[in-house]
C-alpha cells in the first residue's frame, strides 16, 4: 500500500493543513485545513499539491466573505480589535499588544501562533540575550571564551582569513571594535599562524590579564576602585604592544 505524505503544517496557498481528515466517499486521502481568514475545511491531497484548493474559498469571494470573526480574541500579546485588508484581500486584522504596541496582522499567523506580538517579544529575547553575555571594555568575555572552538569557517577555510584575487591569503583579526590586517600569506598555514599568534596575544590575554585582575580584588577589595582595570592595544612596525595592570 502506497504510504501516505504527512502534509500536517505545511502551507499551500491561503491553507495551511492542520491534520488528517477522514477519507472522502471516493477513498481519497483528506485534510483539514485553516485558511488565512480564520475559517477550517478539508481539501483533498490532490487539491492541496496541484494549486487547485488554495483557500477555504474567500479568494473567489473576497477577504469579508464568510471570515470567522475573531474580534476581542487574544493571540500571545496581541488582541484582535477589527479586520482590515492588505493588497491580496486576505483576511488581516488590527492588532493591539500588551506592551501599547499596535500591529497588522493576517489571520493565518495569529491562528498559527507565527505572530504573538507587536515586535516587542523578540525585542525582550534579544535584550535577555545581551544581557546573558558579559560585556567588558567593549569586549565579549563569552565570545573570547568561545573563538577556539568556534566551528563557523569562511569560504577561506578558517576564521579571519580572506583570499585575495591573486590567491594570497589576507588574515585579520578583530578586538574591542578595532580591526586588524595581520599581514597577506602565500600559504594557508602561514595564514592560519598569523591568527592563531594574534588570538593568544589578544583574546587569551585579556582573558589572563583580567582573570588575575579579579583574583587580586579579592584579595584587595579597593583595588577595583583605586587602580581600575585596563589593557591596551597599540601596533608598531607590525607588531602588538600591549600594556595591563592584570599581572
Amino acid at each position: 500500500m502506497r504510504q501516505t505524505d504527512d502534509l500536517t503544517d505545511r502551507q499551500f496557498g491561503e491553507l495551511t493543513v492542520l491534520r488528517r481528515a477522514p477519507n472522502d466517499k471516493y477513498g481519497k486521502t483528506c485534510w483539514v485545513c485553516r485558511c488565512s481568514c480564520g475559517n477550517e475545511c478539508v481539501v483533498q491531497t490532490s487539491s492541496l499539491k496541484s494549486g487547485h484548493r488554495k483557500s477555504c474559498g474567500c479568494l473567489r469571494h473576497g477577504a469579508s466573505y464568510n471570515a470567522l470573526d475573531i474580534t476581542g480574541q487574544r493571540f500571545g500579546r496581541l488582541v484582535a480589535v477589527y479586520r482590515t485588508k492588505n493588497g491580496n484581500s486576505r483576511s488581516v486584522w488590527h492588532c493591539v499588544c500588551d506592551c501599547g504596541g499596535e500591529i497588522d496582522v493576517s489571520a493565518s499567523s495569529l491562528n498559527s501562533g507565527r505572530t504573538m506580538s507587536c515586535g516587542c517579544l523578540n525585542d525582550e529575547k534579544r535584550s535577555r540575550m545581551h544581557e546573558h553575555m558579559r560585556y567588558r571594555d567593549d569586549t565579549c568575555i563569552e565570545r573570547l571564551r568561545r573563538i577556539e572552538t568556534d566551528k563557523t569557517e569562511n569560504k577561506a577555510g578558517f576564521r579571519g582569513l580572506y583570499i585575495t584575487k591573486d590567491g594570497r591569503y589576507r588574515a585579520s583579526i578583530t578586538f574591542r571594535k578595532v580591526h586588524y590586517t595581520l599581514g597577506y600569506y602565500k600559504t594557508y598555514d602561514e595564514a592560519v599562524r598569523a591568527r592563531l599568534d594574534a588570538e593568544e596575544q589578544l583574546h587569551k590575554g585579556y582573558l589572563d590579564a583580567l582573570e588575575k585582575y579579579k583574583r587580586s580584588t579579592e584579595k584587595d577589595p579597593d583595588r577595583e576602585k583605586n587602580d581600575p582595570f585596563y589593557y591596551t592595544v597599540s601596533r608598531v612596525n607590525g607588531e602588538f604592544l600591549v600594556s595591563t595592570n592584570g599581572v
